[in-house]
């Protein structure tokens, strides 16, 4: 960090009233399981927070959980993220610790992978191709409780509110649809004609703007309407003896 950014650094902490001083003095704890973003994101954080690398003394999944005046930051990866809020789930709160505060830095896929995360209880989810002023915005959003989505999650998340849209029939011949299944296929499963089915594709057709079953097939990946775990067959038919 050079003189000037932490002269600047000191003088937006030292100011009368300004939320600087809180995000000085709030602990940052970096388990992002990359190591050389791990390292990047601890120097880009450090003019603002007690910034330091978790990795070094703990496994990725099960940080150290201080308990300072103020909930810690925490910035990891999407699976690293999760897999610690599920771990810490299963386990009593110790008294006087105080909840930390989630910050994922990682690839933006797809919405489905950022509702996921903020119903784990993220606050927030930034693209790893952010700049380094977007980070620190988000670090001091997120250190203050508030919710923070990059321009990409943002995105991805208000597209994925077409599921909103879809019947559960729908749902269930769209997920049919992305294994490939054709709709004399389907209409077993479910138990329609395929005529009903061809008429439901058509629905969805329309609803995800595609021209092709393939082409529906991308855009309701892209979008999180379906997960990767329900690409397989969600209504297998029982084999025969």
């Amino acid at each position: 960090m050079s003189v000037t950014e932490r002269s600047n650094a000191l003088a937006f902490a030292a100011a009368p009233g300004s939320a600087g001083l809180a995000a000085v003095m709030s602990e940052a704890v970096v388990i992002h399981r990359n190591p050389l973003l791990r390292t990047g994101l601890v120097t880009a954080l450090s003019p603002f927070f007690r910034a330091r690398d978790g990795a070094e003394n703990a496994p990725a999944q099960t940080p150290p959980m201080p308990a300072p005046e103020r909930p810690p930051l925490i910035v990891a990866d999407h699976d690293g993220a999760l897999a610690a809020l599920a771990a810490a789930a299963t386990q009593p709160r110790r008294v006087g610790t105080a909840t930390a505060h989630w910050l994922v830095i990682g690839a933006v896929s797809h919405g489905g992978r950022v509702r996921e995360a903020m119903s784990a209880g993220v606050l927030g989810y930034v693209h790893a191709a952010c700049s380094v002023e977007e980070l620190r915005d988000a670090a001091r959003a997120v250190a203050a409780g508030r919710r923070y989505l990059c321009r990409t999650a943002a995105g991805l998340i208000a597209e994925g509110w077409l599921g909103d849209d879809l019947t559960p029939r729908e749902h269930d011949v769209l997920r049919m649809l992305c294994t490939g299944l054709d709709n004399k296929s389907i209409g077993q499963r479910l138990g329609v004609a395929p005529g009903t089915v061809k008429t439901h594709v058509k629905t969805l057709l329309q609803k995800l703007g595609a021209r092709s079953r393939t082409q529906a097939a991308t855009e309701a990946l892209r979008r999180g309407l379906i997960e990767g775990s329900a690409m397989d067959d969600p209504c297998p038919l029982p084999v025969a003896a």
